[in-house]
């Protein structure tokens, strides 16, 4: 996830030391460029991707987000294309 946070930096790193404390975020660090931080999510099931990326946008000091998520390796199987919230 690409997070903008106000350009502050102690602010990003404070943010990204908030997110590390989510469990499904394994890597958060501040960056300099577009963003302010960039946190690593994972999870095993689809449908927990989307739930801990809502999750982790209710954490103060977020402006905006954009997420980006790694396609399946399974894409080649009945299930690929169905998108994560198929029943």
């Amino acid at each position: 996830m690409l997070i903008k946070s106000g350009g502050r930096v102690p602010k990003a790193v404070e943010l990204a030391k908030r997110l590390k404390e989510l469990d499904e975020v394994k890597e958060a660090y501040a960056v300099f460029g577009r963003y302010d931080v960039v946190a690593f999510f994972e999870c095993e099931n689809p449908k927990r991707v989307f739930s801990s990326l809502s999750k982790a946008t209710e954490t103060g000091g977020i402006i905006i987000t954009e997420s980006l998520i790694e396609s399946l390796e399974e894409q080649h199987t009945e299930e690929y294309g169905k998108g994560p919230f198929a029943s």
